[in-house]
């Protein structure tokens, strides 16, 4: 099973509405604009009912495990980023919507942790976040069919590409410290 289906299973049996790819693009918007923020402020935007995150168990270590690993990947030098979504087996159909999901779930991230205007931001962050509004926003038709499955891999590179970016121009990546 993918981590992707793991995540849903999860979600789905706390009742959470929000699809995994929302969720991961929540946590990805948070780190992104601040890598310090804390596990219990994405997952109490995830799960915001009375019972709130799982407290302990598989479920609680799997979320964990996703956290870390998502701070780490957002902190690579070496652009390890990778995006949870549906795997390539999946019709197109669904990991576009997915995709949309994720997009919007990164948006809401950063608005969590105070990123409300983007137009206050570096111009290629703000352009960037634009475009994943409209992919946000966009009902794809989509077709099963070579070209259809490039443009998503293009559009999917893309997204990743602008997250790291965004990141980037929100808190730069710290280099290895240098002896004077």
């Amino acid at each position: 099973m993918s981590d992707y289906q793991v995540l849903q299973d999860i979600l789905h049996e706390a009742g959470v509405v929000a699809d995994a790819a929302e969720v991961h693009g929540i946590l990805c918007g948070q780190l992104s604009a601040n890598l310090g923020s804390g596990e219990m402020q994405w997952l109490q935007e995830v799960f915001p009912g009375p019972d709130g995150p799982p407290a302990e168990g598989e479920a609680r270590r799997l979320l964990a495990e996703l956290f870390a690993q998502t701070r780490t990947q957002l902190a690579d030098a070496l652009l390890g980023f990778q995006m949870l979504l549906p795997d390539e087996d999946d019709a197109l159909s669904i990991r576009v919507d997915a995709l949309g999901q994720w997009c919007q779930g990164f948006l809401h991230g950063l608005t969590v942790v105070g990123i409300t205007d983007p137009t206050q931001l570096p111009a290629d962050s703000a352009e960037i976040l634009k475009d994943l509004g409209e992919i946000a926003g966009a009902g794809f038709q989509v077709d099963d069919d070579e070209a259809s499955e490039t443009a998503y891999v293009e559009i999917l590179e893309y997204v990743r590409v602008g997250v790291l970016l965004v990141s980037e121009e929100l808190q730069p990546l710290k280099g290895p410290s240098r002896l004077h």
